[in-house]
C-alpha cells in the first residue's frame, strides 16, 4: 500500500505554462482524502515551490534544492538540510570567473547573483522567485552558506557539454570532488554537496513519517529523478522522460501534456 507520493513538479506535474492541470490537482485531492501523504520534490527552492504547494493543498513537507531541504511549508520552517561546504564556496567563485560561468547561489530565502551578469531572462521566468538580490563581490558578501549553485545557460544545446565541463574542472581538485554536478533543466546545471540527490530528502522524510521505503510511489522525468525513482517502493518515469529516469522506473506514465502524474495516483494509490 502506498502512504506517500512524491512528485517531481517541472515536466512532471507542470508543462512549460508551469500550470497544474484540473486532473493532477482532483487526483492529489483524492490520494489525501485517502489518507495518502502527498510531497513535492525539486530542486526549485521553497519559494516558490510552496505556491504549487498549497494549491495543491499538500500537508506533508517539501523536498526541495534536490534533496538538500525538506521544508515545512506551512510553519516556514526547515526540517533537514545540507548546505555547501563553506571551504569551496570561493573556490568555485574564481572557477566561475576564469571560465566566464553564469553562476549564482542560492539559499532557502534567496538567490545571490553577482554585481554584474548575463544571466537569461528565461532563467527568472523559470524560477519565479522574488527574493534575489546582487551581490558586490561573493568572495567577501555572502552573507550566507549557501545550498547549492546554478550556472546559467543561453543556448540549450550546450547544456550537456557545460555539465561535462563543471565535472572535469571539479575532478582537477580534490577540495571541489566534494560537489555534485546535475544537469536538471535544458538551461541550467546545479552544483551540489556530493552525493545529494532527491532520493535523500525524500528517505529522511518517509522516516520522518514513520513510512516505509516500500510504501513509497516517486514520480519524474529526468536524470536528477532517476535516484528516487529507484529508492522508491514503486518508481513512475513520465513518457518522453529521459533515458535514465525510465531505465530506473517500474512503470511508464504518458506524458505530461497528458497528466501523466495524475495516471500513477489513479494507477497506485487506489484505496
Amino acid at each position: 500500500m502506498i502512504r506517500l507520493a512524491a512528485f517531481d513538479l517541472d515536466g512532471t506535474l507542470l508543462g512549460p505554462d508551469l500550470v497544474l492541470s484540473p486532473r493532477v490537482k482532483a487526483a492529489v485531492a483524492r490520494a489525501q482524502a485517502n489518507g495518502m501523504r502527498v510531497t513535492l520534490a525539486t530542486g526549485r527552492g521553497p519559494s516558490p515551490t510552496d505556491q504549487w504547494a498549497a494549491e495543491l493543498g499538500l500537508t506533508a513537507p517539501l523536498i526541495c534544492f534536490q534533496g538538500g531541504i525538506v521544508y515545512d511549508y506551512r510553519a516556514r520552517r526547515v526540517l533537514h538540510e545540507t548546505r555547501l561546504d563553506p571551504a569551496v564556496v570561493p573556490l568555485i567563485v574564481r572557477l566561475a570567473e576564469e571560465h566566464g560561468w553564469n553562476l549564482q547561489f542560492e539559499s532557502p530565502d534567496m538567490i545571490y547573483l553577482p554585481r554584474e551578469s548575463n544571466h537569461p531572462e528565461e532563467l527568472f521566468e523559470l524560477l519565479r522567485v522574488s527574493n534575489w538580490k546582487r551581490v558586490e563581490d561573493f568572495l567577501t558578501d555572502l552573507p550566507e552558506t549557501p545550498h547549492k549553485f546554478i550556472v546559467s545557460l543561453h543556448n540549450r544545446a550546450e547544456r550537456d557539454a557545460l555539465a561535462a565541463q563543471l565535472r572535469q574542472v571539479f575532478s582537477a581538485d580534490q577540495r571541489l570532488a566534494e560537489i555534485t554536478v546535475v544537469a536538471s533543466h535544458p538551461i541550467l546545471v546545479e552544483g551540489l554537496p556530493r552525493g545529494l540527490n532527491k532520493s535523500m530528502g525524500l528517505a529522511w522524510l518517509a522516516g520522518h513519517l514513520g513510512i516505509r521505503q516500500e510504501e513509497v510511489l516517486a514520480v519524474g522525468d529526468n536524470d536528477n529523478d532517476a535516484e528516487m525513482l529507484a529508492w522508491a517502493g514503486v518508481g513512475v518515469a513520465m513518457g518522453g522522460g529521459s533515458p535514465v529516469a525510465l531505465a530506473a522506473a517500474d512503470w511508464v506514465a504518458p506524458p505530461v501534456a497528458e497528466d501523466g502524474a495524475a495516471a500513477a495516483l489513479e494507477k497506485y494509490a487506489a484505496p
